[in-house]
């Protein structure tokens, strides 16, 4: 039999399974509540708009819909969102958009175009495990930059210092990688000053900005802040900076289908790399999507999900509030939109062995914090999903989740409190 191990590619040896797919796999169970997947509710799934959607391309664009399409995408599509993100400022022509099949896919090509072996990739701590994973793919590297206490953002001072020592030490970084509007997994927004601060070192330094975006439009509470690809557009236009977008969050996983933004010079290159991988992504869904957009209904469509999440997000939080032990080492983010919050736990509790007990025990999933993480990772935080559960579920797995944790504390802090008893008591 051959030994496949030593078959595999470099490239190959470096890829990772999905923590949170295999996750998902063990929580399907119907007596598991799971705030671990990034699921978006189904109850805002518009499924008769989509019906008559589809219908209308069977009836009039069937040949086109069912035959192959171009690489760049479908033009009705394209033009569809461009007039979509002109509502949000947004300047585009054809030729700064590329379809792509979901932007895991973006996420994957990003790096395939620009990383090579050993070079590095500038995020957060935490970041996007998708992201995470498809540098390492690819053999690239993690310089993991700190966010501030008020988790507005980098700290900027800690990124000048360590890209000062990457780059003193013979390293290289070629892009930043951030997701600046309720970031996966802490549920955090970037600052206008952040925003506009990493703009202008990512211009000092010649870097590229990979902007994530999947929940930029599910905002529920709060003011809007300009994308960093907007401010790069109304600034110095150097166009350094690739927005991604998808349909996921905004309507509907199951289309897998996302765009991405930047500059022709950029999106050709792209287009290069998805035609080794796909050649183009799905024609029906594109003219299927393309149909539903030019309803107009897309945007009452996100209200409504906005209204959705941020009544389970208020929830959420007024059961942590309710339920969880009172103490300054048991915190959380309040996200103003998107679909998680991040729970830090004191530092002498692991996460990953409170996973399998709250699973075990209280039949209650999340997703452990190590995961998010390149490399030293931080074990005592985890990400909670707010967006798929209904009201109920949501009090009655806050409720599961709060009993393992104060059980966890508890029984730490009886064995503490007797390795500090004197001899004989």
């Amino acid at each position: 039999m051959i030994n496949l191990d030593a078959m595999l590619s470099d490239n190959a040896k470096n890829m990772k399974k999905s923590a949170i797919r295999e996750l998902l796999k063990l929580t399907s169970r119907p007596d598991i509540i799971s705030f671990a997947g990034g699921l978006p509710a189904p109850e805002t799934f518009p499924v008769a708009d989509l019906k008559e959607a589809a219908d209308i391309v069977f009836d009039k664009h069937s040949a086109k819909a069912l035959q192959y399409g171009t690489t760049e995408g479908d033009v009705d599509l394209k033009a569809e969102i461009i007039k979509f993100e002109a509502r949000q400022g947004v300047t585009l022509k054809d030729e700064n958009l590329l379809i792509v099949s979901g932007s895991q896919q973006a996420l994957d090509m990003v790096p395939k175009l620009f990383i090579n072996p050993g070079e590095y990739v500038i995020a957060g701590r935490p970041s996007y495990l998708g992201a995470l994973n498809a540098i390492q793919a690819y053999q690239g590297k993690v310089l993991g930059i700190p966010f501030t206490p008020e988790m507005d953002g980098f700290d900027m001072d800690v990124l000048a210092r360590s890209y000062s020592r990457l780059v003193q030490g013979g390293g290289k970084a070629k892009y930043i990688y951030v997701i600046p509007d309720f970031q996966n997994p802490a549920g955090l927004c970037w600052s206008l000053e952040k925003r506009k601060a990493l703009l202008k070192f990512a211009y000092d330094h010649d870097l590229f900005i990979l902007e994530d975006s999947p929940y930029r439009e599910i905002r529920f509470l709060g003011e809007h802040v300009s994308s960093i690809y907007q401010l790069d557009q109304h600034g110095e236009n150097r166009g350094i900076v690739i927005n991604l977008k998808t349909f996921s969050k905004i309507l509907a996983p199951g289309t897998r289908t996302g765009w991405i933004m930047a500059s022709e010079a950029i999106i050709n290159k792209l287009v290069v790399a998805k035609q080794a991988m796909d050649l183009c992504s799905g024609v029906f869904t594109q003219k299927w999507l393309a149909e539903y957009m030019k309803s107009g209904k897309i945007y009452e469509q996100i209200k409504q999900t906005c209204e959705n999440y941020r009544v389970k997000r208020n929830f959420m939080v007024e059961m942590l509030e309710k339920h969880m032990p009172k103490r300054y080492d048991v915190k959380w983010t309040k996200p103003e939109g998107g679909l998680f919050l991040w729970i830090s736990l004191p530092k002498y509790i692991s996460t990953d062995e409170l996973l399998l007990k709250a699973i075990e025990q209280e039949k209650v999933a999340f997703v452990a914090g190590s995961g998010f993480y390149f490399d030293e990772p931080e074990h005592n935080a985890m990400r909670i999903n707010f967006s798929y559960s209904s009201t109920e579920l949501i009090e009655d797995g806050v409720k599961r989740l709060a009993r393992i944790i104060t059980k966890e504390i508890e029984t730490y802090e009886a064995g503490h409190r007797a390795k500090t008893l004197p001899e004989g008591m």
